[in-house]
Formats: structure tokens, sequence, C-alpha cells
């Protein structure tokens, strides 16, 4: 059983979900019988049910069979946002990402000029360099890294322990968007004007401040985003 196979049939199975041929609140074919239509062994099945399960998906009912939940009862940000793209243009979806960004993160840079060390405050200005030195250089790769650790260490910053966890079903999808969005060097001159006001209000030890220049910053994110999404 090869991993590739695997995610093959996780996909293939959610799409049953997603399409409606698995309807919400039904249960899936039998387990031979679903085997066959997606022409993988039992095991390969099994294993991609569970992958599923794990993500709230599917809801395995002793004795009675796998049964497809309501999206409501998923727990894996990637596969509602695969659910919502059927019926969502990207440039919605983007904006409500950027909306739940915004509430984690203007919190949480206030949070952080209120707590930050000098620790804090130094690794926030190496990152901000860093990404105004690969964005110099025209690495955007890098420059996306570098955009991506000073909103990390400003969440480490503002000393909850509970943030990276509700952060971090957000981050992989950040990632892919910011790499796309960072492509072009306006948006990453944008960012590193924000990052800088940021950082500022945060070194000043400003929460009111640092609240309004990470707002700023999701605005001016929401924006770009849109325009990538209505572009693509």
């Amino acid at each position: 059983m090869s991993a590739s196979r695997v995610s093959a049939t996780v996909d293939a199975l959610f799409d049953m979900v997603v399409s409606g041929r698995a309807p919400v609140g039904e249960a899936l074919p039998a387990e031979a019988a679903l085997a066959r239509t997606l022409d993988v062994s039992r095991l390969t099945l099994r294993e991609a049910v569970r992958v599923l399960t794990g993500r709230g998906v599917l809801r395995p009912v002793h004795g009675r069979g796998t049964f497809v939940n309501p999206p409501g009862r998923w727990t894996d940000l990637g596969s509602i946002v695969a659910l919502r793209s059927r019926t969502s243009s990207w440039s919605e979806i983007a904006g409500q990402l950027v909306e739940i960004r915004r509430m984690i993160e203007v919190g949480s840079a206030g949070l952080a000029a209120e707590r930050r060390s000098r620790t804090d405050v130094d690794r926030l200005g190496r990152d901000l360099e860093d990404f105004r030195a690969h964005h110099e250089a025209g690495e955007a790769e890098r420059a996306t890294t570098a955009d991506l650790d000073f909103h990390d260490h400003i969440l480490q910053a503002a000393g909850n322990p509970f943030l990276f966890t509700v952060y971090e079903p957000l981050r992989g999808l950040l990632e892919r968007g910011r790499a796309e969005t960072s492509a072009s060097s306006e948006v990453r001159e944008r960012a590193m004007g924000h990052h800088r006001a940021i950082l500022d209000a945060i070194a000043a030890g400003d929460p009111r401040a640092a609240e309004r220049a990470m707002s700023a910053h999701m605005d001016q994110t929401a924006r770009d985003a849109v325009a990538r999404a209505d572009a693509g």
C-alpha cells in the first residue's frame, strides 16, 4: 500500500462527498463495492476512510457503516475550502480567510506589544531584514518564508501558548497563497512597509498602535488576495 495510492484514494473519495455522489447524512456504499468502484484494495480504502474520518468528513458507526458528516462537523480547513470552492469564488473565500487572520493577528499584535521581550523585538527585526534582503535579491520564495516567520514570531511574542494551535490550520493555506501574492515585487514592498509599522509599535510597547498597524496590514492583504484571485 503506497502513500501516493492512499492519497489518490482520499482525493477520489472526497470528490464523491463534495460532488454529492456520497450524500451528507448517508452511509458510504459497502466496503467491497466501494473498493471496486475506486479500483483499490480494501486495505487502501480503509486507510483513506481513516484519513477522512480524522478530518471530520466521515463518521464510522459500529455495525451500520461509515456516514458522511455535514460540513459543519468537518475539522480540516483545507477540506472546507475545497467544498466552498464549488459554490463560491476564490476572491470570496480569500476574503473570508483574511477575516479569520484579522481576528487572530490583530489581537496578537496588541498582546505582543504588551509582553514582548528584547529578544522578541530583535528577532522580528531580523525577520524584516531577511525579508528586505531576499526581496532586493529577487528571491520571492525566501522572502515569503521571512514574511511568514515575522507573523509566527508575533504570535510567539504574544505569550499565549494556545495561539499556535488555533492558527496552525491556516498556516498551510497561507503559505500557498502568500507564495503566489509575494511573487509580485509591489506586494512585497507593501508588506514590508506594514511590517515596519507593526514592528515599530511592538518595540515601542504600544498595543493600540500595534493593533492598528496589523489591521492596516490585513486590509492590504485582503486587497492583494482578492486581486490575485480575480486575476487568476
